[in-house]
């Protein structure tokens, strides 16, 4: 995938800086890469939040990003690069997690949180 045309989102900004293990990987697409994806026989799903994506394996593609509105453009433009790959900045993650309030989303967003006061920054 073309850089400037995707960033990891969800757990993997904890699991690349080794504050959490993922089992799957969640990729927000621009709708162009979305669409291209489409055609190439990933399996269609929808989440809970009503929202479609492209599942291959465990690998996730999705072109919106719920719950909440998110500027997926401004994601992936904003991603910062590690280890080569594109992800969604961490202070960005406790945002989405609140909003999802599961509770491994609240210890996700203790573990950010004591990772950014101890000067931690990706």
């Amino acid at each position: 995938m073309p850089i400037g045309k995707y960033a990891l989102f969800g757990s993997a900004p904890l699991g690349i800086r080794k504050l959490r293990n993922c089992r799957d990987i969640d990729i927000i697409v621009t709708e162009d890469l979305w669409n291209k994806y489409k055609e190439d026989n990933w399996e269609i799903k929808v989440t809970p939040y009503g929202s479609q994506y492209l599942l291959n394996n465990e690998i996730e593609l999705l072109k919106d990003w719920k719950p909440g509105q998110w500027d997926i453009r401004k994601l992936i433009e904003e991603a910062e690069i590690i280890d080569g790959l594109p992800f969604v900045k961490i202070e960005r993650v406790p945002e989405w997690k609140r909003l999802r309030g599961k509770e491994k989303d609240l210890e996700d967003i203790k573990t950010i949180k004591n990772f950014c006061k101890c000067g931690n920054r990706a």
